[in-house]
């Protein structure tokens, strides 16, 4: 039998209920993914970032691809952070994700099969990529260029959001964790 993952930082669930955005729509749904370490990802604990979750990965051929966009930010976001990694069974009615490998979702509840506990993402991630499993494209070992290109990136969404002004924490976070790329859209 296949199975799916769902990553979070709350505990004790034994149905996951539809509670994320369809990228596009209104819909309600549960996000799954077939890959383990992509699921990882989604352990996130809002209080130690102080912000919404922003997922860098993605999942390419199999393997799962993650580009910091400032230095250490695979560290900053996840060292400390514990959570739950999910387990369900695959099924028929969960529907692919436009455009993305291997995620799923439903806008049914999911029961639970197994529950992960996860003490340290930081520490599941970086033996992920021990193994080979996990590609981290570290933002200190690329080229400058690259550096600038993904500062640049950061800066240009942020200006088309106007700062997000109207969504306080989204602000706040950019502001804390992307300073450079802060100040690069406040330069132009």
């Amino acid at each position: 039998m296949a199975y799916l993952y769902h990553g979070t930082h709350t505990g004790g669930i034994k149905v996951l209920e539809p509670r994320s955005i369809l990228h596009g729509t209104n819909e309600s749904v549960v996000y799954l993914t077939g890959n383990r370490v992509y699921g990882l990802f989604y352990i996130w604990d809002r209080e130690h970032t102080m912000g919404p979750a922003y997922i860098t990965a993605g999942i390419v051929k199999g393997r799962v691809i993650y580009e910091e966009q400032f230095p250490n930010q695979l560290e900053c976001f996840y060292k400390g952070v514990s959570g739950w990694l999910y387990t369900a069974a695959q099924s028929a009615e969960y529907l692919p994700v436009q455009n993305r490998e291997d995620m799923f979702y439903s806008s049914l509840p999911v029961a639970v099969e197994e529950a992960e506990l996860v003490e340290d993402v930081y520490s599941a991630l970086t033996a992920c990529e021990t193994a080979g499993t996990l590609q981290v494209r570290r933002y200190l070992e690329q080229p400058v260029q690259r550096q600038q290109a993904l500062t640049d990136k950061v800066a240009e969404w942020i200006r088309q959001t106007n700062f997000f002004a109207g969504d306080p924490a989204q602000r706040a976070f950019m502001m804390q964790w992307f300073r450079h790329a802060w100040m690069r859209a406040q330069e132009s």
